[in-house]
């Protein structure tokens, strides 16, 4: 609203001037949608376009940019030439607010993936499986997923991952408990059931809890090592 404002500030009624506004936050699909609404009232074009990737992505601008719209892609073929700059995909998930609705489920099943892998790496580790044994084993059959290959949770497996640094410099467990509260907050709106999506968001609550909230979600692993 306050970039709407100072938008509107100079203009003229008589003024045909609009602008494209690109959100790239994650917040609830409700309210990109009253954004929308709100721009669209005031001559604007709002997209909401959250992105995925994490910092891997945004440094090789690589990034997956999902994008809510007017029905018409004219306002998304205006701005994707400024997305591509920064990604390497652009997926339109169809009208205002299925951008961020489209992001809310991705990482709702990010976060329990997440931790599914942590369990397994700490339980092979405490029955004598060296950790980078067991990621390449895992990452060869059914188990592979982005954060056993790419983001893998345990420190002697990656060289450049969060976990080999850490926890630093990854998507923050903070964050990813906000979105978890998004997405259940979108699930207990629709009546939909999320059982692990609820687990995982009191899980990450917890963990933010013991002071580990600015450190990569993965530290869900070193968090169930140490209770």
């Amino acid at each position: 609203p306050s970039i709407l404002e100072a938008l509107n500030k100079d203009k003229t009624p008589n003024s045909r001037d609009s602008t494209v506004l690109v959100d790239c936050s994650t917040v609830a699909p409700t309210t990109s949608r009253r954004w929308y609404n709100e721009a669209q009232q005031q001559g604007h074009i709002f997209m909401d376009a959250p992105v995925s990737g994490g910092v891997k992505g945004a440094k090789e601008a690589t990034l997956t940019f999902m994008v809510g719209s007017a029905e018409n892609d004219a306002p998304l073929r205006s701005a994707q030439k400024y997305l591509e700059l920064m990604g390497n995909r652009i997926i339109s998930c169809g009208g205002p607010g299925n951008g961020v609705a489209t992001k809310l489920c991705n990482n709702l099943a990010l976060a329990t993936q997440m931790i599914g892998i942590c369990e397994a790496m700490n339980l092979g580790e405490a029955l004598g499986v060296k950790p980078a044994v067991l990621a390449d084993a895992m990452n060869s059959s059914t188990a592979k997923c982005w954060s056993c290959e790419v983001n893998n949770p345990h420190p002697d497996v990656g060289t450049e991952t969060p976990a080999s640094n850490d926890y630093n410099g990854g998507f923050g467990s903070k964050l990813m408990l906000k979105d978890l509260g998004l997405a259940v907050a979108a699930g207990d709106n629709k009546d939909i059931a999320l059982p692990l999506g609820t687990t995982a968001k009191e899980l990450y609550r917890v963990v933010t809890n013991h002071g580990h909230g600015d450190k990569d979600f993965g530290v869900i692993l070193r968090f169930l090592q140490q209770h």
